[in-house]
């Protein structure tokens, strides 16, 4: 009888889900609502500053979030992306927590320099750097929930932090008129959150130690490059803010911040989507399916579409009136800038759908290269455009970035359905007889 070489080993089954999970339909709506609310609060810190205060103290605020946000989603490595599309459950949750918590405390230390650069925010950068770090945490948690498809612990979370940074910020500012004690109180919410929701609930889903020395090198190859990629995504709604404090000085910064942050509305909506949909996408991406990814890729951008033209119409029609609603006669008089800054937010928009898509695929290492080609075409615009046509100069040039965004984005969608997905051990090294993965080092809050 000719000698059968037994069959190969099958790959391992992804693990079991949660049997109390929620559907697709109820984490999107979940999500949304979470979302909603924290882009509510967020936008109302900024509004309460306006009323309350002067734009000097808007254009401090935005100031310290500018400096800290690249640098602490650089340093958190997106490790909420990478443990949502890890289908096979490839690392223990101790390997994710313990290289945010180190990235998180490099942040800190970072912050301080941040600080004796920029003496005339430095109360505020301290206690935004706390509050971020605190929050960067959370996402951690969160990335396991969202794995999981608990994301309605995600939403409940998001919707604590929201209201509750809303109502210490507004207190502190209220009573003592600084807008550093506003902060505090900002970075007071993310910490009573952290300890009173996110970790008891995380612990539920990955009981055990969580703190490991041992974190291998291929995990942070994995992440490296997705870090460097959100680092870059959120300096490039730095860097107009920078050119215009730079320029114009701090108080046009309040005004541009003030326009800018009604863009989150519409991206509530996308964020919402794109959280809730991303497991699914990269579990149909795994599996070959093709044509249910470009699908849900598909519904997704349209939805961003209409969402984005809406709010170009709405400013087009009442962008000053609303202005004066919202914060007063001093912003309604910036209506162009408004205009071009929602133009500007509708097609980010389309590009953040896609950038769902490329990082549920996977394709970490092909977005650096984008997104260095997008910041350049950033600076270069903002150098450009901001002395010349000040706040309206600052929307063209981050309008020019997103559509570079764009093509980039949906160019490496393309490629990422005609590659064949690798198959992995549980190490995250190939299978005996597999295709050889794409290297990982070489790589969608409002």
């Amino acid at each position: 009888m000719p000698f059968r070489p037994p069959p190969a080993a099958a790959p391992p089954p992804p693990p079991a889900l949660p049997p109390e999970r929620v559907g697709l339909r109820a984490g999107i709506l979940w999500t949304f609502g979470g979302q909603l609310t924290y882009a509510a609060a967020q936008w109302g810190m900024v509004a309460l500053l306006a009323r309350l205060g002067r734009t000097a103290d808007v254009g401090a605020y935005s100031l310290g979030l500018a400096l800290t946000a690249p640098l602490f989603l650089l340093l958190g490595l997106q490790l909420r992306s990478v443990q949502a599309t890890d289908a096979r459950t490839e690392r223990p949750f101790a390997q994710y927590f313990s290289l945010r918590a180190l990235g998180m405390g490099l942040g800190l230390a970072l912050t301080v320099g941040l600080a004796l650069l920029y003496p005339q925010a430095r109360a505020v950068l301290g206690w935004l750097g706390v509050a971020k770090a605190l929050e960067g945490l959370s996402d951690v948690a969160y990335g396991l929930m969202q794995q999981r498809e608990r994301l309605d612990w995600v939403a409940r979370s998001t919707l604590l932090r929201g209201l509750l940074g809303l109502g210490l910020l507004g207190t502190a500012f209220a009573l003592s008129g600084s807008v550093a004690l506003g902060a505090a109180g900002v970075a007071l919410a993310n910490l009573l959150v952290l300890v009173l929701y996110d970790l008891p609930h995380t612990r539920r889903l990955a009981p055990g130690r969580w703190w490991t020395p041992h974190i291998p090198g291929a995990l942070l190859r994995i992440a490296l490059p997705l870090g460097l990629v959100m680092g870059l995504v959120s300096l490039g709604s730095t860097l107009p803010r920078l050119f215009v404090e730079r320029t114009l000085g701090t108080g046009a910064l309040g005004l541009y911040s003030a326009l800018a942050y009604l863009n989150v509305a519409g991206s509530v909506i996308v964020v919402a989507l794109g959280t809730a949909v991303t497991a699914r996408l990269s579990q149909r991406y795994a599996a070959g399916d093709r044509r249910g990814f470009v699908a849900l890729t598909l519904g997704m951008t349209g939805a961003a579409a209409v969402v984005g033209g809406g709010l170009v119409l709405l400013a087009m029609v009442g962008g000053g009136p609303l202005l004066r609603l919202l914060y007063g006669p001093e912003y309604a008089a910036q209506s162009a800038p408004f205009v071009w800054l929602m133009v500007s937010g509708a097609l980010g928009y389309l590009a953040s759908c896609a950038g769902f898509a490329v990082t549920a695929a996977r394709k970490f290492g092909e977005q650096l290269p984008l997104f260095v080609v997008v910041t350049g075409v950033l600076a270069l615009a903002c150098w450009t455009l901001v002395p010349a046509h000040g706040l309206v100069g600052a929307a063209l040039a981050s309008l020019l970035a997103a559509g570079v965004q764009l093509l980039g984005s949906w160019g490496i969608v393309a490629w990422a359905l005609g590659t064949p997905v690798p198959d992995t051990s549980p190490l995250g090294t190939p299978a005996p007889g597999a295709p050889p993965p794409t290297p990982a080092p070489s790589q969608g809050e409002s």
